[in-house]
């Protein structure tokens, strides 16, 4: 028996949008007609395909979803995970480690995100500016912690605005070389990145 949800609902379902997410990924956000992701979600997920139809009537709704519910969520984490009494240098090891291990969960949204964004600036600003806004959050939130080492004296940084979007630059990189069956775990590579950012690009010394 298929579940017949209202549009908000689907809108924000889980099992609905990582299946989404799933298929851009196999087959290319623009290689399956919308009729046939429709189907294949609504067949994958045990969700009424017309309902599916409402909440999602076009491809471009569809991909906004996927994005929009991974952005917020990798923000949310972060934020909620966060201590703000611990030193500086944890708090941005934990940050970097949580960040890549939800950027390799997520990283069918961040390309969709990557094509989808420019396309929101001109045809829907609304929408852009609800996701912007997440980035802009997430942004604030890397660079307190960045100050907050600067004070400390645990980052000998002049320019924490530059460093802290060398920091947000590293963290999506992983999804153009990362191959999780060439011997390097993830939490291996959470290492790597905490060196790279906590060493080379915030200068915290060895």
């Amino acid at each position: 028996m298929t579940a017949d949800l209202s549009p908000h609902v689907l809108r924000t379902t889980a099992p609905v949008l990582d299946c989404a997410a799933r298929l851009f990924a196999e087959h290319g956000s623009r290689g399956m007609a919308m009729s046939d992701l429709t189907h294949r979600i609504a067949a994958e997920t045990d969700t009424d395909a017309a309902c599916l139809r409402r909440a999602f009537p076009t491809r471009f709704d569809l991909t906004y979803a996927v994005v929009l519910r991974a952005t917020r969520e990798r923000v949310n984490t972060q934020l909620a995970a966060d201590a703000p009494e611990r030193p500086p240098t944890e708090r941005m090891s934990d940050l970097v480690r949580r960040q890549v291990s939800s950027g390799w969960k997520h990283r069918a949204a961040i390309a969709l995100s990557q094509d989808l964004l420019p396309t929101l600036r001109a045809i829907n600003p609304a929408r852009h500016r609800e996701i912007s806004s997440l980035h802009r959050t997430f942004r604030a939130h890397v660079h307190g912690i960045i100050v907050a080492g600067v004070a400390a004296g645990q980052f000998p940084i002049r320019d924490t605005g530059k460093a802290t979007d060398s920091v947000l630059d590293t963290f999506d990189s992983l999804l153009h070389w990362y191959d999780p069956e060439a011997g390097l775990s993830l939490s291996d590579l959470g290492g790597v990145y905490v060196d790279l950012v906590i060493h080379h690009h915030l200068q915290y010394p060895r």
